[in-house]
């Protein structure tokens, strides 16, 4: 049985990944888009790896896309626009930091 953090992070990375199919972005797109290469994503969509993406790289994807990147951590919950900003306020920081 998977840990609640893994079944979570997969989660995430089937977020991104139907929202990639639903833009029409390929994985070869999406690897230049993030400056990674295919075989990255193919192994971060691969539910068989550990791979994982970064909070950047769901950070630079959601950007690109015009996504809100809460969105992806928390599907079900709509934010107001004003705490959409302190949202992406907080993102910024935390990849600062890293």
């Amino acid at each position: 049985m998977k840990s609640e953090s893994i079944a979570y992070q997969d989660k995430v990375i089937q977020s991104i990944k139907k929202l990639r199919t639903e833009h029409g972005i390929s994985q070869a797109k999406l690897s230049e888009i993030l400056g990674i290469s295919r075989g990255q994503i193919g192994n971060i969509e691969n539910p068989n790896y550990s791979h994982k993406y970064t909070l950047k790289q769901i950070d630079t994807i959601c950007k690109h896309l015009d996504y809100p990147i809460e969105k992806i951590f928390i599907p079900n919950v709509k934010i107001a626009p004003e705490c959409s900003e302190a949202v992406n306020a907080v993102i910024s920081s935390i990849i600062k930091y890293e």
